[in-house]
C-alpha cells in the first residue's frame, strides 16, 4: 500500500476544507464492516466510501491515489429516498440503500458511517497494532497536548513537514481534530497533516479502543 499516496490524498481533502472548496468538503465518509475484523500482524486494509458536498463519490482502499488521481477516479451521486445512486467512471452505475448508519450495496457489501471528530479531544496513550522495530506510539491529552514517539516518521510516512522542516522521530505540541484530519503542531512551528479516523462502533469518541492513523490501526493501552 502506498502510504504517501493516501497522505497524499487527505492533505489535499484537509487544504480545500481549509480553503472553503465545496468540491472537496466530505459530506460523509464510509469504511468497509470488513474493518472490523482483528488487525492482522503487519497492516490492516480499510477500504473507504466518501461522498462530498459537490455530488462526488469516491471508493478505494488508498492503494493508488495521488492529488491528481482523486479526480480522475471521482463518480457522482444523488440520494432518491433511502437510495443512493452512485455513476462511476465508465457509466456503471451502483444503487446502495441507507439503513441508519449503515450502507447496504451490491453483492452484499456493507458499509459503516464514520463519525466526524470536530474539536475532539481525545484521553489515551495509543500503539501502533503492526509489528515495528522500534515502539511507535503516541499520547493525547483532553488538554490538546500530545507526546509522540514515531507516528510522524513510520506511521504518517513523513520526512518532512511544512516548510521544508526536517520531521522529528518523536516530540510533543499540541494537537487538533476537523472532520477526518488529524493536525499535530510540534513545539517550535512545524505542524503535520494527516488522515484520522475512528472506527463505528465506539461508544466513548474521547477514548475509543481502536483509532486510525494515516492507513495504520491503533490501539488503547490499558
Amino acid at each position: 500500500m502506498r502510504v504517501a499516496a493516501f497522505a497524499g490524498l487527505m492533505l489535499a481533502v484537509a487544504a480545500a476544507s481549509g480553503a472553503g472548496d465545496a468540491g472537496l468538503r466530505v459530506q460523509e465518509m464510509y469504511v468497509r464492516s470488513s474493518a472490523k475484523a482483528p488487525p492482522a500482524s503487519d497492516r490492516q486494509r480499510f477500504d473507504f466510501l466518501v461522498f462530498y458536498a459537490s455530488g462526488a463519490a469516491y471508493r478505494g482502499d488508498a492503494s493508488l491515489l495521488t492529488n491528481e488521481s482523486l479526480r480522475k477516479d471521482l463518480g457522482t451521486y444523488k440520494a432518491v429516498g433511502d437510495d443512493i445512486r452512485i455513476r462511476w467512471p465508465g457509466s456503471k452505475t451502483e444503487v446502495m440503500r441507507r439503513r441508519g448508519e449503515r450502507l447496504s450495496g451490491a453483492a452484499g457489501t456493507r458499509w459503516q458511517r464514520l463519525p466526524k471528530v470536530n474539536g475532539l479531544r481525545l484521553h489515551g496513550t495509543y500503539a501502533i497494532a503492526a509489528r515495528t522495530a522500534e515502539p511507535v506510539w503516541i499520547n493525547f491529552g483532553s488538554d490538546t497536548t500530545f507526546w509522540d514517539q514515531g507516528v510522524i516518521r513510520r506511521a504518517a510516512n513523513l520526512e518532512v513537514l511544512e516548510r521544508g522542516v526536517p520531521a522529528p522521530q518523536g516530540g510533543g505540541g499540541t494537537y487538533s481534530l476537523a472532520e477526518y484530519t488529524l493536525t499535530l503542531s510540534y513545539a517550535g512551528g512545524p505542524a503535520a497533516k494527516m488522515f484520522f479516523c475512528i472506527l463505528p462502533g465506539e461508544r466513548d469518541l474521547a477514548r475509543p479502543k481502536r483509532l486510525v492513523v494515516s492507513t495504520y490501526l491503533f490501539e488503547l493501552k490499558q
